[in-house]
């Protein structure tokens, strides 16, 4: 999610599946990089890493999130106050965080993760796709092992403005609203990174939605 919205609640956030993120950090970071995770959540990613043998800090600002992790060191934080004067061989900044509107807020975000890389670590950074609201047709897919619909679709230049619906059948519904989630360009977002210490390593994926980024 990203910070203008309100956030997965915990209930979703219980029942949310992978969806292929830790096979693709499992790939990308050296097996020996003890890895942390920043807006952990209730462990969707953090429990998919430890079963793939990583060691896992989670970092949440949500106590009520962190009481669902096992088998990780948890840590309960802002992002962007988190100073654990140590460094990590990978630092992770995913479910588009990074999508902040507030460019003061998306490089405090970064900062948090420049403070806290190995100088030969490397930082993975999950935003939304750069087309993203262009096509404000109502769609449907699924997503993390729920039913998830996007519509009410609207861009205004670089802001995104939509409802998400998240459908468990049984096990429950949600809808949120994100107004104003900024979707960066390639140029904005080389500057947040260089204005927070790192520099673009490469793009993972053909839709730029992930790259790796390391310590200038």
């Amino acid at each position: 999610m990203a910070p203008s919205d309100p956030g997965a609640p915990v209930g979703l956030a219980e029942i949310l599946l992978p969806a292929g993120e830790p096979e693709l950090i499992h790939r990308e970071l050296p097996l020996e990089a003890e890895i942390l995770e920043l807006g952990c959540g209730t462990g969707r990613i953090t429990h998919a890493l430890l079963a793939l043998g990583r060691r896992v800090t989670a970092v949440d600002m949500d106590p009520e999130m962190l009481e669902h992790i096992d088998g990780a060191e948890t840590v309960l934080s802002r992002i962007e106050d988190l100073d654990l004067g140590r460094t990590f061989g990978g630092v992770l900044l995913m479910s588009n965080l990074v999508n902040n509107p507030d460019e003061n807020g998306r490089v405090a975000l970064l900062r948090s993760c420049r403070r806290h890389v190995a100088a030969n670590g490397m930082v993975l950074v999950e935003r939304y796709d750069p087309e993203s609201g262009n096509d404000p047709t109502p769609g449907e897919r699924e997503f993390a092992g729920v039913i998830f619909r996007a519509f009410d679709i609207r861009r205004e230049g670089q802001l995104l403005y939509q409802t998400i619906e998240y459908d468990a059948g049984a096990r429950g519904k949600w809808i949120m609203r994100m107004d104003g989630v900024r979707i960066l360009t390639d140029d904005e977002m080389l500057a947040s990174l260089a204005a927070s210490g790192l520099r673009l390593l490469r793009w993972i994926d053909e839709r730029r939605r992930w790259l790796v980024a390391i310590p200038v």
